[in-house]
Parts: structure tokens; C-alpha cells; sequence
């Protein structure tokens, strides 16, 4: 009986961290200040683990550090940015530098009726970036394989993107500082 009592606490105790993991995380109390070139410390052209040091106050999350999907260091946060509850990427080049940052809004990845539906919502998170990232402008559409891309360009090149996928008749939307260099 002993050996089934250490193996339920060994499962309970395994189980323990990936439904904490899984779980959909608050973001942080602290309000994260928007810049034309990134996100509280999460700026472009900054080392990453000095950016990642930076935010640590803002979100634990920061001082995990390490390989993204496609392979770049990546650190990953939720912040509380321009009143959106956001989950904050930042990916550097092989020299340690930010090169690119995205930021997903919480739930406004939502079921739409249709791609126009889709880029009004682009241009109301637009809008409410604007009177920190400035005006922006209407980017041609980008048609993909399984989506149609709607992106408003912002004056230092940050782009509200949002992106109608006519499948499952969804959208999501994105604030993006940069992009990955090379191929």
C-alpha cells in the first residue's frame, strides 16, 4: 500500500505544475508602459537579458529565458499594457539583441461573421494605441494560404495586426514592434 501512496503523491505533486502552467494567468497589478519601439523594458535593439532584468518587477515569467518555437531566445511575460491584458514576446537575434517584439491581447481572439467585421476590430485596438504610439495607416491586405492579414502602421513602424482566418471564421489581433531578420 506504501507504493501506491508514493505513487499517487509522485502523480499529484507531477499533475501539480502542468495545471498551474495551463492555466490562463492574470497579468500583473503594474501597468507596463507602451513606447513607439517596444514595451516597458522590452525595447528594440536592447539585450534581452537586460530587458528580461527589467521586467522581472512586472512579471516573474521574465527571468525565464530560452529558445523560442522558431528557435530564438524568447522571453514571454503577460502585461498589463494601454488598459489590454497582454501576453508580451520578445525574440533576439544570436547576439542577444531584441529584434522583434509581439504582444497578443487576451481574449480578443473572438469569432467574427467576416473579414470586414475582422479589420474594424483591427482598427479599434488601433485606435486605442494611438495616443501612445500615434496615428496610423492603412497597410495593403496581405492574403495567406488560411488567413487574410490586415495591418495599420504605426509612424516608428509598430503595426496593429489583425488577421481573419475564413475557416473557423475567427480573428485575432497583434501589436508587433520589428521582425525576425534573415530567412
Amino acid at each position: 500500500m506504501r507504493g501506491a501512496g508514493v505513487s499517487l503523491a509522485l502523480l499529484l505533486w507531477a499533475a501539480g505544475p502542468m495545471t498551474a502552467s495551463a492555466q490562463t494567468l492574470p497579468p500583473t497589478s503594474s501597468a507596463a508602459a507602451l513606447n513607439p519601439h517596444g514595451i516597458a523594458s522590452f525595447t528594440l535593439g536592447r539585450q534581452l537579458k537586460s530587458a528580461a532584468a527589467g521586467a522581472l518587477r512586472l512579471d516573474p515569467a521574465a527571468a525565464l529565458i530560452g529558445p523560442g518555437c522558431d528557435e530564438r531566445d524568447q522571453v514571454t511575460v503577460n502585461l498589463n499594457v494601454s488598459g489590454h491584458a497582454m501576453t508580451v514576446m520578445a525574440m533576439a537575434t544570436a547576439d542577444g539583441h531584441i529584434e522583434e517584439i509581439i504582444a497578443l491581447p487576451h481574449g480578443l481572439a473572438v469569432s467574427l461573421p467576416d473579414a470586414a467585421a475582422c479589420r474594424a476590430s483591427g482598427v479599434s485596438f488601433a485606435r486605442s494605441l494611438s495616443g501612445t504610439l500615434g496615428p496610423f495607416s492603412d497597410a495593403d491586405p496581405v492574403m495567406k494560404a488560411v488567413s487574410e492579414e490586415f495591418a495599420f502602421v504605426f509612424p516608428q513602424r509598430a503595426r496593429a495586426v489583425a488577421r481573419w482566418f475564413a475557416g473557423g471564421r475567427t480573428c485575432d489581433l497583434a501589436l508587433q514592434f520589428g521582425s525576425k531578420s534573415g530567412p
